[in-house]
């Protein structure tokens, strides 16, 4: 089908540009009810996106318009040290699809790739999994046809955790191993626990503290704090302390949006390599969600992703009742010479 809309008109996606942002929440909001599983978009969470980005990281947010209407929107993700542009958002309406606007947005993100001196593209596209439902073909296929190509990195495990039908505090949570002790937190992490968890997640617990990095850490911690913040969430941690050092040995988090009660995201967990073998994992999920719950009582579908390679955390989410729903897989492609 080539009716491509000849009036495309691509345009910046501001915060403060209520009546674009207006018809933007309306196209995301179509897609919810014509797409995968996921929580509706949270109006005030999207807003805030286009305020506050993750650390080390710039966004570059467009929409296309056709007849005065926003039919698409484009997000480019471009972090810090590296020569790629991630595609987090190239969404086209449902009811204007296999029209050309697909290809116009990702024509639109070479050239702005090309503009902030990236080399190539990335993008996730959702699979199905052998025992999930099956998924909409059309996304990789999309990706094949601009060129893009499968990337080597592991593709990740969405699942889903369904509190009416899996109770995994049935048994309460276990016993804390001599040795270490649990703290608890909310969205903003306490001083002393703000290098070590900038730590954990930056090297997911296998490098070793450099005291002449700790300022660097801090401010990742603190920029992902302020991110979270921006965007109206609220978080809710457990950490686990190695009593003889003092130090914080692992973490979990739980985050939600303003507009979403009944929908929670399990975010990082880690444990640091000297401290695994221990159930330090299950532990600390289990007894956050508690924490979640004491305080968040209308949670009841959380959604997790990780790696496929990393079995162990997999493992531990099966033993909660997590549930695998589908794959998300990385693809890749040169933004080659100027179109």
């Amino acid at each position: 089908m080539n009716d491509t809309p000849r009036d495309l008109e691509f345009v910046p996606l501001a915060a403060n540009d209520d009546e674009t942002v207006g018809q933007w929440l309306d196209l995301l909001a179509d897609l919810a009810e014509a797409g995968p599983l996921s929580a509706p978009p949270c109006n005030v969470d999207m807003v805030g996106s286009l305020r506050c980005a993750p650390p080390a990281t710039t966004l570059d947010d467009w929409v296309v318009r056709s007849a005065g209407r926003v039919v698409g929107a484009l997000r480019l993700a471009l972090p810090d040290g590296t020569p790629t542009a991630r595609v987090d958002q190239l969404l086209v309406h449902p009811g204007l699809r296999r029209r050309g606007i697909g290809r116009a947005l990702h024509g639109h993100a070479r050239q702005l790739a090309r503009k902030h001196g990236r080399s190539a593209l990335t993008a996730t596209v959702v699979e199905s999994l052998p025992s999930g439902p099956p998924q909409d073909p059309g996304p990789a296929a999309f990706a094949a046809a601009t060129g893009a190509t499968r990337s080597d990195v592991p593709a990740g495990v969405h699942q889903w955790l369904d509190l009416d039908r899996h109770d995994p505090l049935a048994d309460g949570v276990p016993a804390t191993p001599a040795g270490y002790s649990l703290v608890t937190w909310g969205t903003i992490t306490p001083d002393e626990y703000a290098v070590p968890v900038s730590e954990l997640e930056l090297s997911l617990g296998d490098a070793p503290v450099d005291q002449a990095e700790q300022e660097v850490r801090v401010s990742y911690a603190r920029q992902f704090e302020t991110m979270r913040v921006g965007r109206g969430r609220r978080a809710h941690h457990t950490g686990v302390v190695h009593e003889a050092s003092g130090r914080l040995a692992g973490y979990t988090s739980v985050s939600k949006t303003t507009g979403n009660p009944a929908y929670a995201l399990q975010g990082m967990t880690v444990v640091h390599r000297e401290h695994r073998g221990h159930g330090l994992g299950l532990l600390l999920k289990l007894a956050n969600l508690e924490h979640v719950l004491r305080h968040e009582p209308a949670v009841r579908l959380l959604e997790t992703a990780n790696a496929e390679d990393n079995h162990p955390m997999i493992a531990v989410n099966a033993a909660m009742g997590f549930e695998p729903y589908d794959r998300w897989v990385f693809w890749r492609s040169s933004v080659g010479p100027s179109d």
